[in-house]
Formats: structure tokens, sequence, C-alpha cells
């Protein structure tokens, strides 16, 4: 228990201390002054809602101030009075217009420092981007250009078989076409034989009648 009622004393708001002593000394009640100071400390560290906060609070106050001022008796202090109240009217606003300021200007940073933390971020994500598409792109084109050279050296060999085999059978085709006789070459043979067989039988016819010859002297 004592953990947890020390986490909600640090978590509570911080207040200006100075306004807040003012505020009581010129007779605001302690639960006012503690939200009105309590108000500039957030508007102070850039809160907007707590400048919008302030603001109201000091619009309430000079309310309150125009209407004490109303019922005033008519003496020649009422002139005096008016003009404190002026001044504490405007040292008010002045209070007021530093602190929003303030506020914005943090906020005005905060904002900046946020874009340029996102800029940052948008450009290295597009350079790691663009250089992982460029490493993809070589990579897609070394394996193209290897596909390519495998497929050229394929083509090449089948090519390379394919005349291998052509002109072998053009070979065995033309052996084959000497080898066998043609009808002209075989007309050519039975005239030789023919011509030769007609030498034979005139040899023959001559021996014969020589043998006749011989035989008839004897």
């Amino acid at each position: 228990m004592a953990k947890k009622s020390k986490s909600k004393k640090s978590k509570k708001t911080k207040r200006d201390q100075d306004l807040f002593s003012e505020l009581r000394s010129g007779g605001v009640r302690k639960s006012a002054a503690d939200k009105i100071s309590k108000a500039a400390a957030a508007a102070d560290s850039g809160k907007d809602k707590a400048g919008e906060a302030l603001t109201k609070a000091a619009s309430d106050l000079r309310g309150l101030a125009g209407e004490i001022e109303k019922r005033l008796p008519g003496d020649t202090n009422v002139a005096g009075a008016r003009a404190k109240s002026a001044a504490a009217t405007t040292k008010a606003r002045a209070t007021t217009a530093k602190r929003t300021t303030s506020a914005t200007a943090k906020s005005a940073g905060r904002g900046a420092k946020s874009a340029g933390r996102s800029a940052r971020a948008g450009a290295s994500s597009t350079a790691k981007a663009a250089k992982s598409g460029a490493k993809s792109t070589g990579t897609a084109a070394k394996r193209s250009a290897k596909s390519t050279g495998t497929a050229a050296k394929s083509s090449a060999k089948s090519t390379g078989r394919t005349a291998r085999t052509s002109a072998k059978s053009t070979a065995t085709t033309a052996k084959r076409t000497a080898k066998k006789p043609t009808a002209a070459s075989r007309s050519a043979a039975a005239k030789k034989a023919a011509a030769t067989r007609k030498r034979n039988a005139a040899k023959r016819s001559t021996a014969a009648k020589k043998g006749a010859a011989t035989r008839a002297k004897s």
C-alpha cells in the first residue's frame, strides 16, 4: 500500500509555486489557486488544453475584478483601485500571452522534430527499397544470362549432332548407290559378254576347220 501511495504522489501535476503564492496573497481560494497554478505549469510544458484553461481562468478573474469595481463607493480611491485593477489585468494578459506563446513554440518544435524523424525514416526506407530492387534486378539478369548461355550451348550441341548424323547418312547412301549397278552398266556388261562369246565361237570354228583340213590331207 505504501508503494502505491508513492506512485500516486509522483504522478501529481506540478504547479507554478510563484503564481500560487501570488493568488493566495491576493485572496484567491486555495483550491482555485491550485488549479490555476497547475494549469500555468502545464501550459509552460507545451500542453495546449492547459493554455486554454489558463486563459479562461484569467478571463474569469478579470470579470470578478470588474464586478468588484462596480460595487466600490464613489470616493477618491476608486480611480486608484481601477488603475491597480487595470494594471493587474494587463499583467495577467501579458503572462498568459507569454505562456501561450511558449507552449506554441514548444509544440511547433516537437512537430518539427517529428517531421524530421519521419523524413529521415522515409529517405532511409526509400534508399533500402532502391538498393533491394537493384540487387534483385542484377540477380535476375545474371540468372537470365546464365539460362540463355546454357540454352545456346545445348542448341549448338544438338545442331552438331544433327549435322554429323545427316552427313553420315548421306555418305552411307552415296556408298550404297555407288555399289549398286545401274541399267547402263548392266547393258554394257551384257554387250561385252556377247562379244566375248562371239570371239570364242569364231576361234572354235577356225580350229575345227583346220582340224578337218589336216585329216583330209592325211
